[in-house]
C-alpha cells in the first residue's frame, strides 16, 4: 500500500460518511477489518475479512467509494477485492473470542453473563438494513455508540421473523466487543420469569436482583410472553429492575412481537415508561430488502444465485426475514446434494414444498389469490362483472389456471365466473396463445400450476 493512499484513506472514509453512508461505512469499512492495500492503474485493491464483506461493499459502497477517491485526487475506476489469510484469521479470532467468553468462570467483569452467553448469537454486522428496519437498526447503533445518551428504554416490536432477536443479540456482542469491561445481560422474558420464580422459592432473590439490576446493558427478549396470564409479581419485579437500571443511567432494551399497548395484562405504568423512551417497529420487508437478504445469505453460503432465482424467492417469501433465510439454506443444500447450479427450474423444484398452497386452502382460492396478487385485483373482482382495465385478461388467466390446476371441466369453471363453457374455452385459448408470446406470463402460470399440486 502506498504512503499516499495510507495518508489519504481517513479522508476518503470521511467523505463517504458525509455523503449519507455513515452507518454503512462504520460497519463495512471498519479500518480494523477492511483496509486498502494498493492503488495501481486506476484499480483499488481492498482487503476484506470474508466474502460477506466483499459482496456488501461491492453492492452498497463501491460506487461512492470510487467517487470519494476521485474527489480526493486519487483516480480509481475499479475495485479488486482480496480475502487475505491474515484478515480472515483475525476475523475468525474475534468471533472465537466472543464464543469463548461463555467458558470463562464468572469474575469481576463477566458476573452478569448467563452460562453459555454468546454462543450462537447473530452478529450486528450481518443484519441487512432497508427501509423496513432502518429506524430500529439506527436506534440499536445509537445505543452502541452512546450508551448513556439514548432514549431509555429502547423498545423494538414487530411480527415474528423480522429480526428483533438478531438486533438484540448483535447489540450484546458488539457492546461487549467495544466495551470489554462492561457487564451485559441478555435474557428472554420467559427465562426472566422462571428464574425470578425460582429465586423467590429458594430464598435467593438478592442474588437474582444483583445479576439483573447491575449490568451496563440489559436486553430482554420476547416481552409479549407476559401476556400468557396475569404475572403480577413478575411484572412488578421487571418494572423495579428497569427503574433501578434507569436511575443508574444504565441502558435497557426490550423486544416484543406486540407493541406495548397490545401486550395483554401489561400495567399502564409500564406502558407509560415505554412511551417515555423510544418505541420503534420493524415492518414487513419490502422487495428491495428481501432481495438484499437473499443475496447476503447466499454469499455466506458461497452460493451464486441468478437474478431470476432471487426474484422467485423474493416473490414467494414476503412475510419475514426468517423465511427468506430458510429458503436460501434449502437452495444451498440442494446445490450441494445434487452438485448442480441453482437455476430457476432447480429453485422451483427445491422450494416446491415451501411455496405450495396451504393445506387448508382450496385450489380455487389459491388461484384467485395468486392471480389477484399478480394483477393487483381483488379476488372478488375476478369473479365479478367488471370488464375495465386488466380485469378481463386477469380473469382469463384465472379461468385457465383453474381449468388445469383443478382438473375441472369447462362448465364447472364457468359457474365460478358466471359464464358459459364457451367463454371458458375462449379464455383458455387466449392464455395458451399469450403464454407462447409472454415469457413472464409463462413463468407465472408454470409456477402456480406446480405449487397448486402441493398439499
Amino acid at each position: 500500500m502506498t504512503a499516499t493512499l495510507t495518508a489519504s484513506w481517513p479522508a476518503v472514509l470521511a467523505r463517504l460518511r458525509s455523503g449519507g453512508n455513515e452507518k454503512a461505512v462504520a460497519i463495512w469499512l471498519d479500518p480494523a477489518k477492511v483496509r486498502p492495500v494498493g492503488l495501481d492503474s486506476g484499480e483499488l485493491v481492498l482487503e476484506c475479512p470474508n466474502p460477506l464483506y466483499r459482496a456488501t461493499i461491492q453492492k452498497r459502497l463501491e460506487a461512492p467509494l470510487l467517487a470519494s477517491l476521485v474527489e480526493g485526487g486519487s483516480p480509481a475506476t475499479s475495485v479488486r477485492y482480496v480475502i487475505s489469510g491474515p484478515a480472515l484469521r483475525e476475523h475468525e479470532r474475534r468471533k472465537d473470542e466472543a464464543a469463548a467468553e461463555a467458558a470463562v468462570e464468572p469474575g469481576p467483569v463477566a458476573a452478569a453473563r448467563p452460562r453459555g452467553w454468546g454462543h450462537g448469537y447473530k452478529l450486528l454486522e450481518h443484519f441487512v438494513v432497508g427501509t423496513a428496519n432502518r429506524m430500529a437498526f439506527d436506534a440499536v447503533q445509537q445505543v452502541l455508540d452512546n450508551p448513556r445518551g439514548t432514549a431509555n428504554p429502547l423498545f423494538i416490536h414487530g411480527k415474528s421473523g423480522l429480526g428483533k432477536t438478531h438486533l438484540e443479540q448483535g447489540l450484546a456482542l458488539a457492546f461487549k466487543e467495544r466495551y470489554p469491561r462492561a457487564k451485559v445481560t441478555y435474557v428472554r422474558c420467559e427465562q426472566f420469569t422462571n428464574e425470578y420464580i425460582e429465586a423467590a422459592k429458594s430464598g435467593t432473590l438478592h442474588a437474582f436482583r444483583v445479576r439483573m439490576r447491575h449490568p451496563d446493558l440489559l436486553l430482554i427478549d420476547d416481552l409479549h410472553f407476559l401476556s400468557e396470564g396475569t404475572k403480577d409479581r413478575t411484572q412488578k419485579e421487571l418494572f423495579a429492575t428497569f427503574n433501578e437500571m434507569a436511575e443508574q443511567g444504565k441502558q435497557v432494551v426490550f423486544t416484543s412481537d406486540a407493541s406495548p399497548r397490545a401486550i395483554q395484562y401489561l400495567e399502564e405504568s409500564f406502558v407509560q415508561r415505554f412511551a417515555g423512551g423510544l418505541v420503534v417497529e420493524l415492518q414487513r420487508p419490502d422487495q428491495r430488502l428481501r432481495a438484499d437478504v437473499v443475496q447476503a445469505k447466499a454469499t455466506t453460503h458461497e452460493l451464486t444465485l441468478p437474478d431470476e432465482v432471487v426474484s422467485f424467492v423474493v416473490d414467494h417469501f414476503t412475510d419475514n426475514i426468517r423465511e427468506l433465510e430458510g429458503a436460501v439454506n434449502k437452495l444451498s443444500q440442494f446445490a450441494r446434494s445434487f452438485q448442480r447450479r441453482v437455476d430457476l427450474a432447480a429453485a422451483r423444484q427445491a422450494l416446491a414444498d415451501l411455496v405450495g398452497r396451504g393445506g387448508e386452502e382450496s385450489v380455487q382460492d389459491m388461484v384467485l389469490r395468486e392471480v389477484g396478487d399478480r394483477f393487483g385485483i381483488a379476488p372478488r373482482e375476478l369473479v365479478g362483472r367488471k370488464r375495465t382495465g386488466s380485469i378481463p385478461h386477469a380473469r382469463h388467466v384465472a379461468m385457465y389456471l383453474l381449468k388445469l390446476a383443478g382438473d375441472e371441466g369447462y362448465e364447472r369453471v364457468g359457474r365460478v365466473f358466471g359464464i358459459g363453457h364457451t367463454g371458458v374455452i375462449y379464455a383458455c385459448k387466449e392464455v395458451t396463445r399469450r403464454r407462447a408470446e409472454d415469457s413472464e406470463l409463462d413463468r407465472f402460470v408454470t409456477d402456480v400450476l406446480l405449487r397448486s399440486k402441493r398439499g
